[in-house]
């Protein structure tokens, strides 16, 4: 939904600040009429004052059948149902109130305000300029027409939006390869031959890196809730000594969005991708992302997504593999003057080779991941997230003649210090363990960093 916004609320103040008295009015007039109906009034006179605005609704909404009709009372509950994220009954309630007063000045101002809240923007803009085409003072008419402006901004979708940003890293990693600390191990296949000692490069290694890596999106609104969404991405991270496993990536990914009043956002993205591993091209992906996200009244955002991806690797097309996956998560933030987040997320998918005579290399796999944020102190971020991943391949592996199940952990924290505005200091450290029935893919991995982003 559209936020209200600083200048609205400027807007409505005069009709905020009428609305008690408006209403006290009304409930003394009908105390003749019935005596319940009169207190329901007053009582929710007394709760929007307070800023209750969900207990002003639970109070007159049960008084609706017998009283809608009345201004006062169907003004009063179309201020309680908007404040209370009920803009569709806010209207309802607000247009009976004009089809009986329609000089309601600040009626027509909440019924332009529920229409935003509503995502129709046209509808709120003629409500707004019917406000200031009145005789209202010249400060609240100023306000209205630069709420306006934006409004027929937002028609066109909002303009065009570049972020961009460049983060540069430094650190140590105890296992740059990802590779098993073992240097002998046997082999299955050919046991009768004892165990086999892993060449260079075969087993863990240990260095300091540095990294630089930027991202670039643009946002193009096509209409008030359609959006194009392009975003541009690389890194490159460069190892002291171990110079054959320096990484390189870039990306792209194109997408569109469109978002409804009621039901959320919906995207989908085509997703392309390169990716080198000692200057030579490694891997090459390209897929599409279908994406729902909503935020209810509560606050909590929810999300479920669709991924398929193409691996191409141009050096040894017997992994080339289709991968599905699928996932759902949800974020919360909490009260508290910390401003705490917290998340979570589970996903599950299939990986398959394109040649199924490499079927072992073939496999299924799920995984859950948590996390939080919070302010430390001021211009300090601190934050955790921990994952865990199971696998489970298809066929015995035919060098070490069992299905190979690999159970992956990873945990790390950090924190970030606002220097300025769009310039933050960062450090971060992160442990990785990779269990699994062959020795070959068991390996633990510790990587510590500073960082420093910089947004624009």
């Amino acid at each position: 939904m559209w936020a209200r916004g600083k200048a609205l609320d400027a807007v409505l103040r005069l009709g905020r600040s009428r609305a008690r008295p408006v209403a006290m009015a009304a409930a003394f007039l009908l105390v003749a009429a019935g005596t319940a109906v009169a207190g329901a009034m007053e009582e929710a006179a007394k709760r929007l004052g307070a800023g209750d605005a969900q207990g002003a609704y639970e109070v007159l909404k049960p008084e609706e059948r017998s009283r809608a009709g009345n201004p006062d009372f169907d003004y009063m509950l179309g201020v309680a149902a908007i404040d209370s994220d009920r803009p569709a009954e806010a209207v309802a309630a607000l247009e009976r109130v004009l089809a009986v007063k329609p000089d309601h000045l600040q009626a027509r101002a909440e019924l332009g305000r529920a229409y935003i809240a509503m995502n129709e923007p046209e509808a709120a803009r003629r409500e707004l300029a019917a406000v200031s085409s009145q005789d209202v003072p010249d400060d609240v008419r100023a306000t209205i027409d630069r709420y306006v402006t934006a409004l027929d901004t937002g028609l066109s979708g909002g303009g065009t939006q570049i972020r961009s940003n460049v983060t540069v890293k430094a650190g140590y990693d105890s296992n740059v390869n990802n590779s098993t600390s073992d240097s002998r191990i046997l082999i299955p296949a050919f046991a009768g031959l004892g165990f086999a000692t892993l060449g260079a490069g075969a087993t863990s290694e240990d260095d300091f890196f540095a990294e630089v890596a930027g991202r670039t999106s643009l946002t193009h609104g096509l209409a008030f809730d359609k959006k194009l969404i392009v975003d541009l991405n690389a890194s490159y991270r460069a190892n002291g000594d171990h110079d054959q496993f320096n990484q390189a990536l870039a990306g792209a990914n194109i997408g569109f969005a469109q978002r409804t009043p009621d039901h959320g956002t919906f995207a989908i993205t085509a997703q392309l991708q390169s990716y080198w591993v000692d200057d030579e091209a490694y891997r090459y992906t390209y897929g599409a992302l279908g994406q729902w996200s909503y935020r209810t009244r509560g606050n909590t955002d929810l999300a479920l997504y669709l991924q398929y991806t193409k691996l191409n690797y141009p050096n040894n097309s017997a992994q080339n593999a289709n991968r599905y996956t699928m996932g759902a998560t949800i974020g919360q933030p909490l009260a508290g003057a910390s401003e705490p987040y917290v998340y979570a997320g589970a996903y599950a998918g299939y990986e398959k080779l394109t040649d199924s005579t490499f079927d072992h290399l073939t496999y299924g796999f799920g995984g859950l991941r948590a996390g939080a944020e919070m302010t430390l102190m001021p211009k300090l971020r601190g934050y955790a997230v921990a994952a865990v991943e199971v696998s489970e391949y298809k066929d015995a592996d035919p060098l070490f003649l069992e299905e190979r199940s690999v159970v992956r952990a990873d945990a790390t924290a950090g924190l970030r210090y606002a220097l300025r505005d769009g310039l933050t200091l960062g450090g971060e450290v992160s442990y990785t363990r990779s269990d699994s029935n062959i020795v070959l893919y068991e390996y633990d991995r510790v990587v510590a960093s500073v960082s420093l982003s910089l947004d624009f």
